[in-house]
């Protein structure tokens, strides 16, 4: 069975289309390793959202995930930063880009 895994990755003041074309090729590589991916986009793709909405939708999906994927430069977001904290408090297993 696969395991659900959360991709935690820089967004705000990004270039879309490269944010994007990054996490296309990490979920390509996490695919053949029978994980299921799943990204912020995939759970709020609504580009009318607040930054908050965003952030509720990204937690929520991160806690249904098994484990976290930190994209480099993580660290430099506060998003994930938080997504990073949320996925510690709940055990989730980490694994770094």
């Amino acid at each position: 069975m696969k395991k659900k895994l959360y991709i935690s990755i820089p967004i705000s003041g990004k270039d879309i289309t490269e944010v994007k074309l990054h996490l296309d090729i990490v979920k390509n590589g996490l695919v053949s390793k029978l994980y299921e991916p799943v990204t912020p986009f995939d759970v709020s793709s609504d580009s009318n959202a607040s930054y908050a909405e965003h952030m509720g939708r990204d937690i929520q999906a991160l806690l249904e995930c098994d484990a976290v994927y930190f994209c480099r430069g993580w660290q430099d977001s506060k998003g994930c930063q938080a997504e990073y904290e949320v996925a510690k408090i709940y055990g989730k297993q980490i694994v770094f880009e």
